[in-house]
């Protein structure tokens, strides 16, 4: 069965981890999952790629805006409001409300304090969903990895197992370095 993951703003916001869902969102052909969010959480990504990146010009984060509207199964636009029992930050509980609205059975966050007994999903980093993704479909993996391996050995220094570590994904860097490694015995 396909598995409805809302995506929270902090994981838009980090390059790698919105990579990483994108491509194997894609290289799935959305058969394991599919991912919803909410236009309120794509506009406090937005704006925090904004605080961080002032010299960006308009196309930086507008081309981001097109390319999550394209990628995403829902932009979900109408949920309820209000305070949620267990969740302490205010700041959350749209994000609470939009992935129940959406009947999400993953909430995937890099955030702690989604700890309502109020919810119908469970609560995953990136880190946890890209490992669970990996039991189930060990080949999707392998297809990002041997597709983000060129990227990687052209930029020099920091390589793809250094920007997971670097993006809070210790045991999913161990998981593309095990990839990495059977394409280089692969090959040579």
């Amino acid at each position: 069965m396909t598995q409805r993951v809302f995506v929270d703003a902090n994981v838009l916001y980090s390059r790698t981890l919105r990579d990483w869902l994108f491509l194997l969102r894609v290289e799935s052909s959305g058969g394991m999952f599919q991912i919803h969010t909410s236009w309120d959480v794509i506009n406090e990504a937005g704006a925090r790629l904004r605080d961080d990146h002032p010299e960006w010009p308009g196309a930086g984060i507008s081309s981001l805006m097109k390319k999550i509207q394209e990628i995403f199964d829902e932009i979900i636009t109408v949920y309820p409001g209000g305070q949620v029992e267990g969740i302490a930050d205010e700041g959350d509980w749209h994000v609470h409300h939009a992935a129940e609205a959406c009947h999400a059975g993953i909430l995937l966050t890099e955030d702690t304090g989604f700890e309502s007994d109020d919810t119908q999903y469970e609560v995953y980093t990136c880190d946890e969903f890209f490992v669970e993704v990996e039991k189930s479909a060990p080949e999707v993996v392998g297809r990002v990895v041997k597709r983000q391996v060129p990227f990687w050995a052209k930029r020099g220094g920091k390589q793809l197992p250094d920007a997971l570590r670097e993006a809070s994904c210790p045991k999913f860097a161990e998981v593309a370095l095990n990839h990495i490694q059977k394409l280089a015995m692969a090959s040579g």
